[in-house]
């Protein structure tokens, strides 16, 4: 890995420099250096080498087992007070649940039945979402890990490559021990704000489990000064959804895992931050390391590449948000207060407030769907040219999911994919006729008709844009005059 920070040392090389080097410890006397570079008389004190290396492994919990390092520390970074729920809580979140699994049941045919709906504590949330988190951050954490590893073992002074050949394994778990840390912070500061089981447009729970966060609910329902009941409906509509669409259309999930990796693959580890740590080392306490080491350890996107892989994860999370923002503002038609529990919900998702902010600090990851009123534009406009059927039918096939494209034009995305529909379907047409004729012994295909009979086809896909090929639209939807320089002027509610 190179360093991207032109640094006139590896923070690596300046570690064991001064650990090992001209003023550390196992240094010789005097100036001189030999001819590999370091000093005359270098000499390396087994003793030290050994305490630093256990301190070093104690330090980052090698050994242990990172997913259940990452609850422990997630678990006492949940901010308190952080009650138990009461058994009314428990009864107003099951009945809450019901009546928005009546009132789905009306505005989508997705699925929405037989979910195990209850609320949580925030420790409770963190417990039962790790797995879920570990899963969609093991590529931040392989690039990480990776990073690291690479730069330690190709950076290290010469004499320490023979005491460090062992060591690789110990430095990979160090590393995974490191990100268990991370994740484990990042997640226990975001349960001071989340509110459902599925907030964060991720599939965290297995898809028959529906949650709330009730503490925070209560919070959320006065700083908007609406009826928590009502409050709590939404919520378990929003969350309903949320669990019936990544079930409904189960290779949603490859693709957030897919547009997570392509962004990690373009993340790069802040090694300025080791640097400035190595500054100030003391090799008798390094307790401080884990510490320094772990803040501001990713650096955010820079190159074309970087961002453009952000902009994916990003569009795919708003594509996901914006379905269940319209569908679920359908289905809550009879709440007097959903006017203002949607406008909040989505300031909340379009702008990161403080607890969001550490969690991408620390892991790396933005979670804010920004185009999330392009979406629901994009979604109501499908809904009201062919009804429920068109706007669902978006996620039968990973082909029709909206792209950059269509979330800046939301009305233009039925042509565009009737157009698609209409080339594939040439296509079929001209592969039927060369193998009809090939069969009859009528003649030979075409040299054109051979050339077009290899594209790619993929015309079992049925067009969205089937019933809205002939028309024009005559009038916008109202959600799609909403501009996205909403999204960036708003201020955080919360």
């Amino acid at each position: 890995m190179t360093d991207d920070n032109n640094n006139e040392q590896n923070p690596f090389e300046q570690i064991f420099g001064m650990l090992f080097g001209a003023n550390g410890p196992g240094s010789g006397q005097g100036d001189d250096k030999n001819e590999s570079g370091m000093p005359q008389g270098f000499q390396i004190d087994p003793a030290m080498m050994s305490t630093i290396m256990n301190q070093m492994q104690g330090l980052f919990g090698q050994g242990a087992d990172p997913q259940a390092q990452a609850v422990s520390i997630a678990q006492k970074a949940v901010p308190t007070p952080d009650p138990a729920v009461t058994d009314e809580a428990e009864r107003a979140t099951v009945d809450a649940f019901r009546l928005a699994e009546l009132w789905l049941a009306e505005a989508t045919e997705f699925s929405v039945a037989n979910r195990s709906a209850r609320p949580l504590r925030r420790a409770d949330w963190v417990k039962e979402t790790m797995p879920g988190w570990q899963k969609f951050v093991l590529p931040i954490k392989e690039n990480m890990s990776t990073a690291l590893t690479e730069t330690l073992e190709s950076q290290v002074p010469a004499e320490m490559k023979g005491i460090l050949a062992g060591a690789s394994s110990m430095f990979g778990s160090m590393s995974d021990s490191m990100f268990a840390m991370q994740i484990g912070q990042a997640v226990g500061a975001l349960s001071e704000s989340v509110l459902t089981g599925t907030e964060v447009g991720l599939p965290l729970l297995p898809h028959d489990t529906a949650v709330l966060i009730e503490t925070n609910v209560d919070a959320f329902a006065a700083e908007i000064d609406v009826d928590v009941s009502e409050v709590r409906i939404y919520l378990a509509a929003q969350e309903l959804a949320h669990s019936a669409l990544f079930e409904r259309a189960p290779w949603l999930s490859a693709q957030v895992e897919t547009a997570l990796t392509r962004y990690a693959q373009g993340l790069k580890v802040d090694t300025s931050q080791i640097e400035d740590m190595a500054s100030n080392i003391d090799p008798s306490n390094i307790s401080d390391l884990s510490d320094n080491i772990r803040q501001g350890l990713f650096n955010p996107p820079t190159t074309d590449d970087q961002k453009k892989a952000l902009t994916s994860l990003e569009n795919l999370l708003a594509v996901i948000a914006g379905w269940v923002d319209v569908v679920v503002y359908e289905a809550c038609k009879h709440l007097p207060g959903r006017d203002q529990i949607r406008e909040a919900l989505r300031r909340r998702r379009a702008t990161a407030g403080p607890a969001e902010k550490t969690f991408s600090t620390l892991v790396g990851l933005e979670l804010n769907p920004r185009r999330l009123r392009d979406a629901a534009a994009l979604f109501a406009y499908l809904e009201s040219q062919g009804g429920p059927e068109d706007r669902d039918k978006v996620f039968s096939h990973p082909d029709l999911l909206p792209t950059t494209q269509d979330l800046d034009d939301p009305l233009g995305y039925s042509e565009r994919r009737h157009a698609e529909w209409t080339n594939e379907s040439s296509i079929d047409e001209a592969l039927s006729r060369i193998l009809a004729e090939g069969l009859d012994g009528t003649g030979d295909a075409s040299a054109e008709d051979a050339e077009t009979a290899g594209a790619t086809t993929n015309s079992d896909v049925e067009s969205p844009a089937d019933s809205t090929q002939s028309q024009e639209p005559t009038a916008e939807d109202p959600s799609a005059s909403e501009t996205t320089d909403d999204d960036s002027d708003d201020t955080d509610d919360r």
